[in-house]
């Protein structure tokens, strides 16, 4: 056979079998409606039982599905396994109320919505090199900024605390380094931002964050719960607004 010919036939064949890493906006969209659905599933117990929680989580849960669906038709990494995982939980997020308790979860449903979670950020996290785009970084800041409040919101509705939290989970998803990673993403964003209504929207929601950001990396004050999911859906809908300009 041909040298020239062999060669390009065994390039050929390792490219097929080490494709190379794709960035899926499908992935970063289902990461954020997913912690949206876990702040407002504990928000609806750290409220007592309000039905706005109720209906944000319903909606969150919905998109988190279609955007799960998404990944798994462009054929995304572990979307099979994940779409099982979503499968043998999501039907179950609810609350429960008893006299003596208040509102409750069953153990074993928040340890495995909380470990997908986990997973799905560790997803991110490993292809967030990958989104280089102002786009990609955006929709990236979204989904670090709702995953670590999701995480506030599920250890500040919990008797245990942080004490509930395994190793695995801090190692995939520590807010403390997320939230180092947010800001330098937002800051980066406004740095190179040439539109000045979009640098001072990206601006105004690092100010708006770093208002809340020692409450949910720190645990510090966990009865800010009404202010710090505010807070966040201001910044979300900021950075929405920040999205949709460069569309």
């Amino acid at each position: 056979m041909n040298p020239v010919r062999s060669i390009t036939l065994v390039i050929i064949s390792m490219l097929f079998a080490f494709p190379p890493a794709m960035a899926s906006e499908s992935l970063l969209k289902h990461v954020q409606f997913t912690s949206q659905a876990m702040s407002a599933l504990y928000m609806k117990g750290l409220s007592e039982g309000s039905d706005k929680y109720q209906q944000d989580l319903d909606q969150y849960k919905q998109k988190a599905l279609t955007f799960l669906e998404k990944y798994q038709s462009e054929g995304g990494e572990q979307s099979d396994e994940l779409m099982r995982q979503w499968q043998g939980f999501s039907h179950v997020l609810k609350l429960n109320y008893s006299k003596d308790f208040g509102w409750e979860i069953d153990m074993s449903i928040r340890r495995n919505f909380r470990a997908y979670l986990s997973d799905i950020y560790q997803l991110v996290e490993k292809n967030k090199a990958n989104y280089t785009s102002q786009r990609e970084q955006l929709l990236l800041a979204n989904a670090q900024m709702e995953a670590i409040s999701a995480r506030f919101f599920d250890i500040s509705s919990t008797y245990n605390g942080t004490f509930s939290l395994f190793t695995s989970d801090l190692e995939k998803l520590n807010p403390a380094i997320i939230n180092e990673e947010l800001k330098n993403t937002l800051d980066s964003l406004a740095q190179t931002s040439t539109d000045k209504a979009t640098k001072k929207r990206i601006q105004s929601a690092k100010f708006k964050w770093e208002f809340v950001e020692e409450s949910v990396v720190n645990y510090s004050d966990q009865s800010a719960y009404f202010v710090v999911y505010a807070t966040k859906n201001r910044v979300n809908r900021v950075l929405g607004k920040s999205l949709a300009s460069v569309n």
